[in-house]
């Protein structure tokens, strides 16, 4: 299964309300960084997209679901609802 097409909006608030990312503070990029903090230790970085209307492009989309650790079809659930924050978090517990 391949990624499918979504604003980047619905991919930023997808990511800002369930995973909780730590925002670095200060940067001076064009998108925010998030850190995600596992039983508190940092496992990942990643870009988290602007809030904009467009159509994230599916390799940006890709490179996203590999910073957040997730199989393609499993990015698809964090964006449609049907996985949630805590559910996330299970899955990297699970994973070497």
């Amino acid at each position: 299964m391949s990624i499918n097409q979504y604003e980047e909006k619905e991919i930023r608030k997808s990511i800002l309300n369930k995973i909780d990312p730590k925002i670095k503070a200060g940067s001076r990029s064009k998108h925010d960084k998030g850190y995600i903090v596992l039983d508190g230790t940092v496992v990942g970085k990643v870009k988290i997209p602007n809030n904009h209307d467009t159509i994230m492009k599916k390799k940006k989309s890709q490179y996203i679901a590999q910073d957040l650790k997730l199989e393609d079809d499993e990015f698809n659930d964090l964006i449609d609802c049907s996985l949630t924050g805590p559910q996330y978090y299970d899955l990297l517990r699970k994973r070497p």
